[in-house]
């Protein structure tokens, strides 16, 4: 079980994914995350959500809605019973799929978001894969989205570059042996 740390379901505790590619973003890493960025009234996409803690999170913090994707049935069954134990009317879309074919759905279902939080299995190379698809289908990102990717302390993201194609790193902040990457979209979008 994981506890959420804030907002209106803080403390109440989410059932988990028992896979062994499925690593949780440590619960003083989510309250920090959380603490920098305001979700209220905003949109959510995690991309790898396994129990969907990380949109639990923003939707306990009043996020106006968010949309969890994962590859997995079982962790899409596991978000589901967590939304019923927390609250069923929430603003949850639950998509079960590879990330290559979900965000090109979002983009023809014309969704957009103000926050995207990438948190793929370490050490398996998603994190290409998942940027050139972001940039494919950039028009689910609103005007001033924010991309916050979390890799471990070996993979580095930018290695002491500021932009890497379409993407500016605003910020960067280590926590619990992982590092969070806080992206914006560039002006000069490659074709």
């Amino acid at each position: 079980m994981l506890t959420l740390t804030g907002g209106e379901w803080s403390r109440r505790r989410i059932e988990v994914t028992e896979r062994e590619v499925t690593r949780y973003t440590p619960q003083t890493a989510r309250k920090a995350i959380f603490d920098i960025i305001d979700v209220e009234g905003k949109s959510f996409l995690d991309p790898f959500s396994g129990s969907g803690v990380m949109v639990f999170e923003a939707l306990s913090r009043r996020a106006e809605r968010a949309t969890a994707i994962d590859v997995s049935r079982t962790a899409c069954k596991t978000i589901r019973r967590n939304m019923d134990r927390l609250d069923p009317s929430m603003k949850l879309d639950i998509l079960c799929g590879d990330f290559r074919r979900m965000l090109p759905l979002l983009a023809a279902r014309g969704e957009r978001f103000d926050f995207v939080f990438a948190d793929p299995p370490f050490d398996r190379n998603y994190m290409p894969p998942f940027l050139k698809s972001l940039l494919e289908n950039r028009s689910i990102l609103n005007r001033g989205s924010l991309i916050i990717v979390e890799t471990s302390e070996e993979e580095s993201l930018f290695a002491g570059r500021e932009e890497m194609g379409f993407l500016k790193m605003k910020d960067r902040r280590n926590y619990a042996n992982v590092v969070f990457t806080f992206l914006v979209m560039t002006d000069e979008v490659p074709r």
